[in-house]
């Protein structure tokens, strides 16, 4: 596709993405232009490489919920997500966490853990596995040495590796290699960016998600959980396995999560990566960096709404936990889903980020 990625999975032909792309190449192209025109009213740079965005307003929000163009999506992130205020206040960080790396500063099981999941990072992706011609070169050399590494895979290891080294609270966590590595395919492979965006998605937007207990992750669950149980009781009454939310959402008692809670934890662990398809995936991200949060929950509470007549049909606990988890994976369009997303009338648009927070609490 235009990012490197497959088109077909198993949950998506070949057919069935090119029919949805011919409409959506339009839309994108469409946006493009839009985009140019609002950077030139606010006297900006309309190249590709622009770091430098219209400050947020209503209008901005409504421009970011249609889509930012691929060529400045990267940039756009770090600067609505504040990127350029904290790399003001922390100047040289990066490079001197990189230093505390080679040290020795980074314990043997992330390093271990860091090294084992590299390859399992966008294996699909033409970024991040070596050209043919170099693997053919290689082996024909010696075939014991391993296959050559793309820069890419060389710069996620050493911004993950940075990442563990400042946050001995996490160190690395399965997850952050797919947030890091979407993040370097958006950022020209800045690995200074990547790392802060990556501070501030496990700070701000998720914290306490990919630490060790993962309290963070199971809070947003519920707090999910108890959103299904308000706007989808019919859904809440098939997921509900375990008799009930306990102390979420208003009920008294020890929260008992659902069995199909596990299925979504991944949801927000690694940004919707692996359980969207990547243009739904890159969408939700444009809104998440420029909304919050609370843009998790809305996509999350989307796809149950998508999938409700699915799962109202379904019998069997383990069923619906199956269709939880492979429903979102064909879910192509991207504009439908942010539609819902985003709709105050049959959609999550009143689902605030102080809602979220009193929840979390």
């Amino acid at each position: 596709d235009r990012y490197g990625f497959k088109k077909a999975s198993h949950y998506v032909t070949v057919e069935q993405y090119n029919a949805w792309n011919a409409n959506y190449t339009v839309h994108i192209e469409r946006r493009a232009k839009k985009w140019q025109t609002l950077m030139r009213s606010y006297g900006l740079n309309t190249s590709p490489g622009a770091v430098r965005f219209p400050p947020k307003s209503d209008k901005i929000k409504r421009y970011v919920r249609k889509g930012i163009p691929p060529d400045y999506r990267g940039n756009a992130w770090f600067w609505y997500a504040g990127g350029p205020g904290k790399l003001a206040r922390e100047p040289g960080l990066y490079g001197d966490l990189l230093e505390k790396v080679e040290q020795g500063g980074l314990g043997d099981t992330d390093r271990e853990h860091i090294e084992r999941d590299l390859n399992r990072t966008f294996p699909d992706n033409v970024r991040f596995k070596p050209d043919p011609s170099d693997i053919n070169a290689n082996s024909t050399r010696n075939r014991m040495t391993k296959d050559p590494e793309t820069p890419i895979v060389q710069a996620l290891r050493r911004v993950l590796q940075a990442f563990a080294v400042h946050n001995p609270q996490i160190g690395y966590c399965q997850s952050l290699n797919f947030i890091a590595g979407l993040l370097l395919l958006f950022l020209n492979e800045d690995e200074e960016k990547a790392f802060i965006l990556l501070e501030i998605v496990t700070s701000l937007h998720l914290p306490g998600t990919h630490g060790v207990a993962l309290e963070g992750a199971n809070i947003d669950i519920g707090v999910l959980m108890s959103c299904i149980k308000d706007s989808l009781p019919a859904v809440w009454s098939q997921l509900d396995d375990q008799g009930g939310m306990g102390g979420v959402g208003g009920g008294s008692g020890p929260l008992r999560l659902p069995t199909v809670s596990l299925a979504t934890t991944a949801w927000f662990m690694s940004l919707f990566v692996g359980t969207l398809p990547i243009e739904c995936v890159l969408r939700v991200w444009d809104c998440l960096f420029f909304e919050g949060s609370k843009t998790l929950f809305r996509v999350a509470l989307s796809i149950f709404k998508a999938a409700e007549p699915q799962i109202l049909a379904l019998g069997d606990p383990m069923e619906v936990f199956q269709l939880v988890q492979s429903f979102p994976r064909g879910m192509l369009d991207a504009n439908g889903l942010m539609d819902t997303c985003f709709r105050r009338r049959g959609g999550y648009g009143s689902v605030s980020q102080g809602m979220i927070e009193d929840r979390r609490a």
